[in-house]
């Protein structure tokens, strides 16, 4: 659904001619390997133009590669007169609500399509590194990250080797909680496999439908997590990369329709629908019932087995 309608010219027009035909089935290669950022919004228009847009033009991400959906009629008027062309390739009408818009996302474009989904307030996006002693984080220091690019290639290189077609990135950006998480294997040393929660300022998909498939909205990044999870076997995460962003504190955006008791009994839906995987964190005070992923499962064992063939 998301692909150009020139795939469907090329292949009408030029059925006899083997050329042409060659031009298609190349097209149909460059589509399938390359990604898409796609970019939900609400009610965001100058935020999304002053942080994210402007974060993926100074990293020259190509703007025909960059979706942006919003909600409604009025809404898709309103960022298309605040948006600079320039610095995206679509604007999209989608659904209102964050699970509505997160499925909706899921389905407009193709089953195994490279998706990177970004939030519409990044402002810098971070790397952690220590030149002194690797495994001690008080001397952790986060950078600007140099090359977007080659990081989204690498995620989903590593993505397609390893069969985890979830990757993400850390949900906070202090840089003392950024440790290596690997001591075995150097080249990959914060890139960790099991259960943890891949936060949805930034994570990448190869797009699978039915792991996509949001039933609550407040709390449906660990939803995608965990589906992504249990079909998958694992999924990556870059413990040293994040973003910065403060979602809660900007106007717009999940602030919009975020109610606590929504948030709570969507905790409570998880824990009970995945009581092996998803616990209360109470080491984190707040109004809202905060959650934390564990596999208590055999499937964690299965994937430390795993671990050595995959790296």
């Amino acid at each position: 659904m998301g692909g150009p309608n020139v795939l469907n010219v090329l292949k009408k027009e030029n059925e006899n001619n083997l050329f042409n035909r060659f031009i298609y089935f190349l097209y149909v290669i460059i589509l399938i390997m390359s990604y898409v950022v796609a970019i939900p919004s609400y009610k965001r228009h100058e935020t999304l133009k002053k942080k994210t847009l402007n974060v993926l033009k100074e990293y020259k991400i190509p703007k025909d590669s960059i979706y942006v959906f919003v909600a409604n009629k009025p809404e898709y008027d309103l960022y298309n007169n605040t948006l600079d062309p320039k610095t995206y390739g679509k604007l999209i009408i989608g659904k209102p609500g964050i699970k509505q818009i997160r499925n909706f996302m899921a389905d407009y474009f193709d089953e195994g399509k490279k998706i990177v989904y970004m939030d519409d307030d990044i402002g810098k996006i971070w790397e952690c590194k220590n030149s002194i002693k690797p495994y001690d984080k008080k001397n952790n220091k986060v950078y600007k990250m140099l090359n977007l690019k080659k990081f989204f290639d690498k995620a989903f290189s590593l993505s397609e080797k390893t069969g985890y077609h979830n990757w993400g990135v850390y949900p906070r950006d202090n840089p003392y909680f950024m440790k290596p998480t690997n001591r075995k294997n150097p080249l990959n040393n914060f890139v960790s496999t099991d259960l943890k929660f891949l936060i949805g300022f930034m994570t990448g998909v190869i797009n699978n439908r039915k792991a996509e498939l949001r039933t609550i909205g407040d709390k449906e990044d660990y939803e995608r997590t965990i589906k992504y999870y249990l079909n998958d076997g694992g999924v990556l995460r870059f413990n040293n990369i994040s973003c910065y962003t403060r979602c809660y504190k900007v106007a717009g955006g999940i602030q919009a329709t975020r109610k606590i008791e929504d948030s709570n009994r969507n905790a409570k839906t998880l824990i009970k629908k995945y009581p092996h995987l998803v616990s209360v964190n109470n080491g984190r005070k707040s109004p809202f019932v905060e959650i934390l992923l564990r596999d208590k499962t055999k499937l964690k064992k299965y994937i430390k087995s795993m671990k050595k063939k995959l790296f």
